[in-house]
């Protein structure tokens, strides 16, 4: 925030500040696990159980761990270390479209 603020940067946590910030990202994430668990009760009529666990293990779990750790987040050691927390959940997110287009060939 710091070199933000010098260079004149207009970013949400400059402009509404940090615990704002929070509550909008922690609102979002809420939103984004919602309707992935929402996926998951549909994929559970064609007995995707791998699908479900991945989904579960690599995705939701570390976005509900994001959200803890958001909350008690103060100095920009624990930002960064949610900065790289969020990189993977976005990489598995993404592993997680070739896991599943295999998996739906595997099973028929």
């Amino acid at each position: 925030m710091e070199g933000d603020a010098q260079a004149g940067c207009k970013t949400m946590p400059i402009v509404w500040g940090i615990n704002v910030s929070k509550i909008f990202v922690a609102t979002w994430i809420i939103v984004l696990i919602a309707a992935l668990v929402m996926v998951q009760f549909y994929v559970l009529q064609f007995r995707w159980w791998w699908t479900i666990v991945y989904t579960f293990l690599f995705i939701i779990g570390p976005l509900v761990r994001l959200i803890s750790r958001l909350r008690i987040a103060v100095t920009s050691i624990e930002f960064h270390k949610l900065s790289i927390l969020v990189k993977m959940i976005m990489l598995t997110g993404i592993l997680s479209m070739a896991f599943f287009k295999l998996y739906t060939s595997w099973i028929g």
